[in-house]
């Protein structure tokens, strides 16, 4: 009886680590759906245009994510959008190094 209980006990296993590695555990909320755009030649492409921003004071506690978080935004972005645009309205200064009390542009998403 405990040889039948370890066998099916492995054979489980085993299928648990094949439905794992095939299937995977955790369900996906949606299927991405691949979409093909054509190709547009860099001479054509329309420059992206300048974020609006929010000059805000920096107070203790306060980070470039839970800034943009408080916005209530209907959109997200990514966050290394959000850096990105946070360097090109601040001169390339990093989020990092941002100090209390100073005041920094803050780009808006809507």
């Amino acid at each position: 009886m405990k040889r039948l209980l370890l066998f099916i006990s492995f054979c489980f296993t085993l299928f648990i680590i094949y439905f794992d590695l095939t299937t995977g555990t955790l369900p996906t909320p949606h299927s991405p759906a691949s979409t093909v755009q054509p190709a547009i030649p860099a001479s054509q492409q329309q420059p992206a245009p300048t974020a609006a921003f929010k000059e805000i004071t920096m107070k203790p506690g306060d980070t470039l994510l839970s800034i943009v978080e408080t916005q209530k935004s209907g959109n997200n972005k990514p966050i290394e959008t959000i850096i990105s645009d946070f360097q090109s309205l601040n001169e390339g200064m990093k989020p990092e190094n941002m100090q209390i009390g100073k005041t920094y542009k803050i780009p808006v998403y809507k």
